[in-house]
């Protein structure tokens, strides 16, 4: 779920439009800790870099506490589960889909717009699983205000300090300096792992522990990465590539590469996707960064890379499955 690379390249009151949810009214004001600690004379990226280092603290915080425990009741029984987010969001309750249905569980993603604007015919038996880091997303909290109706089986991942409040929320960090969510979307993906494992035991549940040193590890990368990156030509655009549950990983590597360089254009495309279509319109010498990791999609991510490679174009392969990356002649 996580994993190092082997390649280094890579007080408001809360109200819907309309009227107030009963799972809003509750409100409270929230005095964060301030964890994350940044220098007085901010560098440019300087809150991103801190944010980035506290993950590790972060998550071990996260994995010593019961809350997770305690919102997976709320929906145990629940013969189907929605996953509903917007932007970073999303890409977090995608991937919770796949911990969800490895621990047999009937989960599906959906976007908190067509959630809000195109809902399914929901059953007495569903349940719905928000994520909001900050709780002020539109269709977002139209979401939770649409299914709350329907009972109490509803859980919100949401940040500390976030506007949506009542019985079925659980907290993740500080609200973030940087625009570019990184901790939180950690945060939250651990609360979703924590949420399978408490309904279903799936294989996997013994590594949550292993989850801070995993991600420390990664962060120790930070100087190959930078090394690698500088090699590689980053426009006109950047291609991310994943299956399966690495669907969702190139699709927010795609949109934390734009939020973070604001220069550069960058696209998350499936594995079976990028096939039909994108894949005439990567030129010899562009960057596609590839999520490799065990699991029925890796032979066609296997596939793909073979293509790219026919093409010429430079290819990062990052994740545990990975097999070292190509880069251009220096």
């Amino acid at each position: 779920m996580f994993s190092s690379s082997r390649c280094s390249s890579s007080s408001a009151r809360c109200s819907s439009s309309k009227e107030r949810s009963s799972t809003c009214s509750r409100r409270e004001e929230s005095h964060c800790p301030a964890r994350t600690r940044v220098p007085d004379s901010h560098e440019p990226g300087g809150y991103l870099k801190a944010t980035l280092e506290s993950q590790p603290r972060e998550l071990a915080r996260l994995l010593s506490d019961d809350a997770a425990a305690r919102a997976a009741e709320r929906l145990r029984g629940c013969a189907r589960i929605f996953l509903v987010g917007t932007g970073t969001s999303y890409h977090g309750a995608l991937a919770g889909q796949f911990m969800f249905r490895s621990a047999g569980i009937d989960a599906w993603a959906v976007r908190a717009f067509e959630f809000a604007n195109y809902p399914p015919a929901f059953r007495k038996d569903d349940g719905l699983v928000l994520l909001s880091h900050r709780g002020s997303k539109r269709f977002s909290r139209r979401s939770l205000d649409l299914f709350e109706p329907h009972g109490k089986r509803w859980v919100a991942i949401t940040g500390e300090g976030s506007a949506i409040d009542g019985e079925g929320v659980i907290r993740t960090v500080e609200q973030e300096r940087s625009p570019v969510h990184t901790a939180s979307h950690t945060g939250a993906l651990l609360r979703l792992a924590q949420i399978a494992a408490a309904l279903g035991q799936p294989a996997w549940h013994a590594e949550l522990a292993r989850i801070p040193e995993a991600v420390g590890a990664a962060l120790g990368l930070r100087d190959r990465v930078s090394q690698d990156v500088r090699r590689v030509e980053l426009k006109p655009i950047v291609h991310f590539v994943g299956g399966g549950p690495a669907r969702a990983t190139a699709y927010e590597g795609a949109l934390k590469l734009r939020e973070a360089s604001h220069l550069v254009s960058a696209e998350g495309h499936d594995v079976e996707g990028i096939l039909h279509g994108p894949l005439v319109s990567i030129q010899p010498g562009q960057t596609v960064v590839v999520i490799a990791q065990p699991g029925p999609a890796l032979e066609r991510t296997q596939e793909v890379i073979q293509a790219l490679g026919e093409i010429g174009a430079v290819v990062i392969q990052v994740g545990s499955a990975a097999d070292g990356c190509k880069t251009p002649p220096m």
